[in-house]
């Protein structure tokens, strides 16, 4: 099962507990506190704070600037930091593959069992091609994780698909994400192509990356929980797509009857590409609007008779 994280990015430990409690009550399965987002952060006064009592297991994360975050001091002491987060009994610790064979040496082997190591890789200009991405998840597996992340931008919805590829190969427990609005996809999805979690956030403010959905959306839109391999993919393809609130009806009709599918909001640029990419039958039928409407005519097999009388009346309009 497709594990539910909610980000934590409060700015003070006290933010954090309400927002780990408030998680907790959404749903969400675990929490991923963010260290790099608490001002003046203490790691012996605050942690033990952070982690007394929280409702869900964790998985801390200490970003560094240079890969993504706002932690901008010295690695040794964001090591010790991790180091203490595992021996007060965290369940995730995430390190950057950049410096993870120096973490494992600062480990020193006594990195606690109930601890799982996630060895994580971010590119915030693009998606690599899935050989690029094999080799890349090859990498992190040797430098000994327990859990592999690699994290994308998607500056095209079909990026997306290179993603799941990789994924449905890995053969260890794999966190694939495809960030921006493009890569929507990836985070529903993940249930379907055997990602071991996906984030959610508790409301639009409280966002770690970008284009990820709200756990609300997640559990009550797209119904995620009941999503699985053989779940068939629906969706409006649309430029822009945000807006629609068809997502909302389709979703709800589709539990409604008991059918297997989850219908996504799907932003391309290209209606020829998109289709030419996602043609298994897993993905089994969309919607299109603006601007794609006559791209869809075109790019269809067979037209109806209706079809047919329109398009000849927009050649000659």
């Amino acid at each position: 099962m497709t594990l539910l994280c909610v980000p934590l990015v409060g700015r003070t430990v006290e933010e954090m507990k309400i927002d780990a409690a408030a998680a907790a009550a959404a749903g969400g399965d675990l929490v991923e506190i963010r260290l790099d987002y608490i001002e003046g952060f203490r790691p012996r006064e605050d942690l033990p704070r952070l982690l007394h009592s929280c409702p869900l297991p964790v998985l801390v994360t200490y970003r560094p600037n240079w890969e993504g975050g706002r932690y901008d001091g010295d690695d040794a002491t964001r090591f010790e930091t991790l180091c203490l987060a595992m021996e007060l009994g965290v369940d995730y610790v995430d390190i950057e593959l950049k410096v993870a064979d120096k973490f494992v040496d600062f480990l020193s082997g006594n990195k606690p069992d109930k601890c799982k190591l996630i060895v994580s890789s971010h590119n915030y200009e693009s998606t690599p091609s899935c050989e690029e991405l094999a080799n890349l998840v090859a990498r992190i597996q040797e430098v000994g994780a327990d859990i592999v992340k690699v994290a994308t931008t998607a500056t095209d919805i079909i990026d997306v698909s290179r993603m799941f590829q990789v994924m449905v190969h890995c053969q260890v427990p794999m966190i694939g994400l495809v960030m921006s609005e493009r890569g929507l996809m990836s985070r529903v999805l993940s249930p379907k192509f055997g990602g071991y979690l996906t984030f959610g956030i508790l409301d639009a403010t409280k966002t770690s990356a970008s284009g990820q959905p709200t756990l609300e959306e997640l559990l009550d839109v797209y119904n995620i929980r009941c999503i699985g391999p053989d779940t068939k993919v629906l969706g409006l393809i649309a430029n822009p797509v945000k807006q629609s609130k068809s997502p909302i009806l389709h979703n709800k009709c589709l539990q409604s009857v008991g059918y297997n599918a989850v219908y996504l909001p799907l932003l391309a640029d290209d209606l020829a590409r998109f289709l030419d990419t996602y043609s298994s039958p897993d993905f089994s039928g969309f919607s299109c609007s603006l601007p794609f409407k006559v791209d869809a005519v075109h790019c269809c097999h067979e037209h109806d008779a209706v079809a047919k009388v329109n398009r000849c009346h927009k050649h000659y309009s």
